[in-house]
């Protein structure tokens, strides 16, 4: 849901009970009675659910907490709301997806212990929500069954056990929770409003508001901007099960620390030379008549949820064009390729920004763009003929302090990672091959390569913005642990060294398997 992250917010700020309390009237106070409604613990008037009005934690609102609470067994009047209880709801709120699949679930239940099954990891959501949380599925459900006095299934999952856990979870959830079941509609929530407060306030700010959220951009000629409050590090904790098994945690890491130089899960703009950037590597529609990165991410958006990208992008008539690939391309609005200044130059409207920011707060979303973030390696690191080097960057660079280097450059200034490195080879040419170095050869090519990178420019543009300053944040990941400056410390994926057969000599490094690098053009400026 959208308004749950303005929520998160302040369990990161630890500010709940500073917001959050009788008679309060803030940002915060309409998301709560939203989740609470989500939960069966509330309804909204329906005037009230018409009209956009000044939000005022209310004793309709007390009341609702009061009745959470005390489901839950969480002490307190509600008065001033406590950050367990805030903690709890967006809990509850969490499970409540997977119960329904549980519940609705129709085709067959056998094996449903295999970790390949569609509802393994929704029974093992359930279960631990529940606090049954031994090691496997199998005795969480024994467990379940022996506290329950049903019969464990061997098999299939009898109509009971199913039964009983919905049952259970209900125990949590308020009496309206069934017919806000009913009304409760994810396109409701995510589709796009046709009426929406725009409103220009003195202090060069742009508030937003479609009646269910508000967005604050801040206005920077030609367009505005959010710089975001969701990290990669947070939505990794919150949503494990989101992300690709197969991304390493290393690589999620190396990807994490970068995105804290460039950009938020839900940053975006439309002031820059782009026209629209988004997210933790600030995809765009591309510079001038080029094509852009932003629709290659929309493209897997719609390959891997369908369903989802239908009601988040048509209703405002936005599409991907048929020629783009899966690193760059155009997006189509109401059929019409957008392609030229004047078509792209529309997307800089808060409308578009504000809509945009909805899609970007969504957890799916969010796991996209870590997927899209992983994949780019392919564009230029696992190249196995680079322009200009004599050997691959993946046998260059093993460490991963210095691969989390080339990738902040890559997402910055993508041409000039290789004459960068080309350069850093050659003050240091008196090496052999890569083979035969150790970490303290690739720690004094880095050492070349990060110097070198903070000054270099082809001419064409500035050199690499605030790369210093990025080097020595992604230093500070290396200090603290995070990163390593070993040698063959960089894992791309899960499985690499067993996979590749690797096993004890993490001195090289592979591509991955099936990696063709014509489906990975190489990015330029």
């Amino acid at each position: 849901m959208f308004y749950t992250s303005l929520l998160q917010d302040l369990l990161r700020t630890n500010s709940v009970e500073i917001n959050l309390f009788l008679y309060a009237e803030n940002k915060y106070v309409h998301p709560l009675k939203q989740l609470l409604a989500y939960l069966g613990f509330f309804t909204f008037p329906e005037k009230q659910a018409l009209e956009q009005t000044t939000q005022i934690f209310d004793h309709t609102l007390l009341k609702a907490i009061k009745k959470f609470n005390q489901k839950n067994k969480i002490s307190g009047d509600g008065a001033r709301l406590k950050a367990y209880s805030l903690w709890r709801m967006l809990q509850c709120e969490e499970i409540i997806p997977f119960i329904k699949i549980i519940d609705t679930y129709t085709e067959d239940t056998s094996g449903w212990q295999k970790e390949t099954h569609f509802l393994y990891d929704p029974l093992k959501k359930v279960l631990s929500f529940l606090d049954f949380k031994e090691d496997t599925l199998s005795q969480r459900m024994e467990r379940f069954c022996i506290y329950h006095g049903l019969i464990y299934p061997t098999d299939a999952l009898s109509s009971t056990i199913r039964k009983q856990l919905t049952e259970t979870i209900s125990m949590y959830l308020g009496e309206h929770f069934n017919a806000t079941e009913n009304k409760e509609n994810t396109l409701s929530d995510n589709e796009a409003t046709p009426t929406l407060s725009i409103i220009e306030t003195p202090d060069n700010k742009i508030s937003i508001n479609d009646g269910q959220i508000q967005l604050v951009l801040t206005k920077k000629d030609p367009g505005v901007y959010w710089v975001g409050n969701e990290e990669v590090g947070i939505f990794l904790q919150r949503y494990p099960g989101e992300v690709n098994p197969e991304i390493s945690k290393i690589c999620l890491q190396v990807i994490n620390q970068v995105a804290r130089n460039e950009g938020k899960l839900d940053a975006i703009n439309t002031y820059d030379k782009a026209f629209l950037s988004v997210g933790i590597f600030q995809w765009t529609l591309g510079t001038s008549t080029n094509a852009g990165e932003l629709p290659a991410l929309l493209k897997k958006v719609k390959i891997k949820y369908p369903e989802k990208y239908a009601t988040w992008f048509t209703p405002l008539g936005i599409d991907i064009d048929e020629e783009t690939d899966g690193t760059t391309g155009f997006i189509t609005l109401q059929g019409e390729r957008i392609a030229s200044l004047e078509q792209k130059e529309a997307f800089r409207r808060p409308f578009w920004a504000f809509h945009f920011w909805k899609v970007l707060m969504q957890p799916e979303f969010q796991a996209i763009q870590i997927e899209h973030a992983h994949d780019r390696f392919k564009n230029f690191y696992f190249k196995p003929e680079p322009k200009g080097l004599p050997y691959p960057l993946y046998q260059i660079i093993t460490s991963s302090y210095g691969v989390a280097l080339l990738l902040d450059m890559h997402v910055n200034r993508p041409g000039w990672v290789n004459p960068c490195i080309g350069l850093a080879l050659a003050e240091n040419a008196n090496y052999a091959s890569p083979e035969h170095w150790g970490t303290q050869e690739e720690a004094q090519i880095l050492d070349s390569y990060q110097r070198i990178r903070a000054t270099y420019t082809d001419g064409r543009f500035a050199p690499m913005t605030s790369a210093n300053e990025r080097a020595n944040q992604i230093g500070l990941a290396k200090q603290n642990g995070l990163l390593s400056r070993e040698r063959g410390s960089f894992e791309y994926l899960t499985n690499q060294w067993e996979g590749f057969g690797m096993k004890g000599n993490q001195k090289m490094i592979t591509p991955p398997p099936g990696y063709k690098p014509e489906d990975y053009p190489d990015i330029e400026q």
